[in-house]
């Protein structure tokens, strides 16, 4: 047999590997995803984009979100052509699909390493299931990875791709801005990797500008109005102070992130603190087999540092924020690739030529038990979603519907929690945080938290207006006021997003019943 036709029945096989296993992952994530019942951050880009009257207001409504406007923007359209959340939910599906093709197709890792890592618990569970802006900032950041060789010849699409990467979320953007800069750094100091790319300078120039754009939008709708009480208007509610205990708690993320299985505790002092130091102990590691890569080391230090610093003096965030810190690995992993190994030119000392020759040793090894970790953890992940519901707004509008409640007037406090069940009733509800009928909330002063006597008296008015109204709240109602009746109907606890479950109650004027 020819050497060409060994080539070709290889490359045939594994076509069909990869097909069968990006066929079994969306497949899954169908089953997943149809089954997941959407929380508030989901849903409230859907209810966004729905009730905005205009593209006008859209784009002033999303200054008050800690997003860039790329995600809007899709699910806008999503939204013009098909009335439903689920619609949302697909494209997302989509979309994560789509990273598990990059990274089956286009990474230059091991067959089983491509596996484990697609069905780990980022790829898998948090940046497929629940439908959010993260995945397109993978698609597009792994874009640049799988893109990454052209850099030889233009930088128009590697451009491009950050420049929409970086108005995904807040955390690509940081990535993207690695990406860049690594990009710059290299083209800089060309002569001295004796590395040339053949961009003439008007691409060079066209490309930076590009970038630079991508990177000036997205900050200019990450920076919040002032009016935002949430958010406090972009100069205020940083930690600009050292605080110890919070530097290990933000170290810590680190380890959340690669480690998602076993993750610290942040009301315990020692959790975060040995959870903090191994999170050194693995930064070291990965310094050390990157070494004789620079520029991917300068990179990983990069955006690394970025999402750290962020962290630190921002917001600490939850899994699906420093989960980039794995991203970051996994990208840095992707491009060492790229390049060949350089010769050492720090001074060595015995320490660390030890250190140095166990993380090239290990590399292979330590990689894998974190893809089997986010394995373990994407496992359980999905699995529970399957058997318990994510929030338990999906049910209980299910039920308002079933029972004929949909026709009735209907109140919701808290707010917030209220806004998902908006999205599956397909209607607006009274909120009397706001005093009016809405949707998505905004945090503004004008808007004000009210307590259950506060609730009830904006009932007692409504039903000056309405003979009965559905009352929805997150919390068992204690109160019985003279003037109202007040009938239990059901409750939903079933969610795991603690303050998602809803009790249901219809009232009606005890003056009317009377009469």
């Amino acid at each position: 047999m020819k050497i060409s036709q060994i080539f070709t029945q290889y490359s045939s096989q594994n076509t069909i590997f990869e097909i069968i296993i990006l066929f079994l992952f969306f497949i899954l994530g169908l089953i997943g995803i149809l089954n997941h019942a959407m929380w508030r951050d989901e849903m409230t880009i859907w209810l966004i984009v729905r009730d905005s009257q205009s593209w006008g207001e859209l784009l002033q409504i999303i200054h008050y979100e800690p997003h860039p406007v790329l995600w809007y923007f899709c699910v806008a359209i999503l939204q013009k052509f098909i009335g439903y959340p689920v619609s949302m939910q697909l494209f997302h599906l989509l979309l994560g699909t789509g990273v598990a093709a990059l990274i089956l197709i286009k990474s230059p890792f091991t067959r089983w390493q491509k596996v484990v890592l697609i069905f780990g618990y980022l790829f898998f569970y948090e940046y497929f299931l629940i439908s959010r802006n993260y995945s397109l900032g993978l698609l597009f950041g792994f874009g640049v990875c799988a893109l990454w060789e052209t850099r030889k010849h233009t930088y128009i699409k590697l451009a491009f791709l950050l420049f929409f990467m970086a108005n995904s979320s807040a955390y690509s953007l940081f990535i993207a801005i690695a990406l860049g800069f690594t990009l710059i750094l290299e083209n800089l100091l060309q002569n001295s990797w004796h590395y040339h790319t053949k961009a003439s300078l008007k691409n060079y120039c066209l490309s930076l500008i590009i970038f630079l754009s991508g990177i000036g939008l997205a900050i200019a709708f990450l920076i919040p109005p002032a009016d935002n009480i949430e958010n406090g208007g972009f100069s205020q509610g940083w930690r600009l102070t050292f605080e110890l205990r919070h530097f290990f708690t933000t170290l810590a993320r680190l380890w959340n992130s690669y480690i998602a299985i076993i993750v610290a505790g942040d009301s315990k002092y020692y959790s975060v603190l040995i959870c903090g130091t191994l999170s050194l102990v693995l930064m070291l590691w990965v310094i050390g087999f990157l070494l004789k890569k620079p520029l991917v080391l300068f990179f990983y230090l990069i955006a690394t540092t970025e999402i750290f610093l962020f962290t630190y003096v921002k917001y600490l965030g939850a899994q699906r924020h420093f989960g980039h810190l794995f991203i970051v690995l996994i990208m840095a992993l992707w491009l060492s690739h790229y390049y060949r190994d350089w010769p050492l030119i720090l001074k060595q000392t015995k320490f660390s030529r030890k250190w140095f020759n166990f993380s090239n040793r290990s590399k292979k090894a330590l990689v894998m038990v974190l893809l089997y970790l986010q394995l373990i953890a994407g496992i359980v992940a999905y699995s529970r979603d399957l058997m318990l519901p994510f929030s338990a707004s999906r049910a209980t509008a299910e039920y308002i519907s079933q029972q004929g409640l949909n026709d009735l007037f209907i109140v919701g406090s808290q707010d917030v929690i209220m806004s998902p069940i908006s999205g599956y009733l397909r209607r607006k509800i009274y909120y009397p945080e706001s005093q009016a009928l809405g949707s998505f909330v905004l945090f503004t002063n004008r808007r004000q938290e009210v307590n259950p006597e506060e609730v009830l008296r904006q009932v007692g008015e409504l039903l000056k207006i309405h003979d009965s109204i559905l009352l929805i709240l997150n919390y068992p109602l204690e109160l019985s006021p003279t003037n109202l009746k007040i009938e239990f109907l059901a409750k939903f606890q079933k969610g795991l997003i603690y303050d998602e479950k809803y009790h249901l109650y219809r009232v009606e004027s005890s003056d009317t019943l009377t009469k």
